[in-house]
């Protein structure tokens, strides 16, 4: 059986899981790439994980791939594309292998216990969060076009994202890609993982779990301020922690991005978030897990602890007005820590 790739286009990939058939009857199953042409950071990150857990619901086919030699495929390749899938597939670089250069973070896994393990072995004895802040600017250097500003904002989106999944995907697992496209002075990362989902996570806290009753309401509900599994109604925010969850997270990248009149896309199992300046879209889609996509135009960043400012600071004024919330960002949902910097 042939199945043909749809073109990774995130309008593309939103529908991909459920195009693939449930019952295979023959005993080679081959995925055609011949027809891609775009090669999206975050669809290839979908993509990729779909085919991978596709692959492992049907053990006893033969999977094989065709069509990576047409114009375009040689993108994917270097990105990682093709091995990220599998690392048996000949085709490309293996996930993590390219440098990366000024316009593109090939696809990248972070696995969490592993940074921390390698640098305990190295003497640093620095907090998950530090490590995440740290391997976060590596990331944003990458495509920050030497803009000070600019990477100093790619460092804490892409931070605040990364810290999110250890405590609520309980995944140990982050892959990363990204793009800058010069046509457009436009940054665009993307970062996903394999856990338990939004709703599972938020769901977990009762105090939530009374008026939190579908995956896509969670979705809309984590995007506000102060909203976190951690939250307990009986205990007072924690402060002894710089790196306790404020429910901040989530709220800050969102409402940047729209700020800087750019784009945040939130996906996680059955459902979609986007939202921009025009407002919020929802939809239904398939996956197993919770992606994110921020895309924040370059050339409107001055001063990025100012916008990190204002909008935390809307937040807090946000936060008050929602009975189950954390009422206080933590001081890395306010900018980047003073002492990695």
């Amino acid at each position: 059986m042939i199945f043909s790739v749809p073109d990774l286009t995130l309008s593309a990939i939103l529908s991909f899981e459920k195009s693939l058939p449930d019952v295979i009857n023959d005993n080679i199953f081959i995925f055609d790439f011949s027809k891609m042409t775009n090669f999206d950071p975050l669809p290839m990150l979908l993509a990729g994980s779909i085919i991978r857990r596709y692959r492992k619901k049907h053990p006893d086919v033969s999977f094989q791939i065709a069509g990576c030699g047409t114009s375009g495929t040689g993108y994917a390749g270097t990105m990682g594309f093709f091995k990220y899938i599998s690392p048996s597939i000949e085709f490309g670089k293996g996930p993590g292998e390219a440098t990366g250069s000024s316009n593109y973070i090939p696809i990248t896994t972070i696995a969490v216990e592993e940074l921390r393990e390698d640098a305990y072995s190295n003497g640093n004895y620095l907090s998950v969060g530090d490590l995440l802040e740290i391997k976060a600017g590596h990331l944003a250097k990458i495509v920050d076009r030497g803009n000070l500003e600019l990477h100093k904002l790619l460092t804490y989106l892409i931070r605040e994202i990364l810290r999110n999944t250890p405590e609520h995907a309980k995944s140990n697992k982050i892959w990363v890609c990204g793009q800058y496209w010069p046509s457009f002075e436009l940054a665009e990362i993307a970062i996903m993982d394999e856990g338990i989902g939004i709703y599972n996570s938020i769901t977990q806290n009762i105090a939530h779990k009374e008026y939190i009753r579908t995956n896509a309401a969670a979705l809309r509900w984590s995007l506000k301020a102060g909203i976190s599994e951690s939250f307990r109604p009986s205990s007072k925010q924690k402060s002894n922690d710089e790196w306790a969850n404020s429910g901040f997270g989530l709220y800050m990248v969102s409402q940047i991005c729209k700020e800087l009149n750019g784009n945040f896309y939130l996906i996680s199992y059955d459902d979609y978030v986007s939202l921009d300046n025009h407002g919020m879209k929802c939809g239904s889609t398939s996956f197993e897990g919770t992606a994110i996509r921020i895309r924040v135009p370059t050339k409107r960043i001055s001063s990025a602890q100012t916008i990190i400012s204002k909008i935390s600071s809307q937040g807090e004024a946000e936060a008050k007005t929602i009975r189950n919330a954390f009422k206080t960002a933590s001081t890395p949902s306010k900018g980047l820590m003073e002492h990695l910097m």
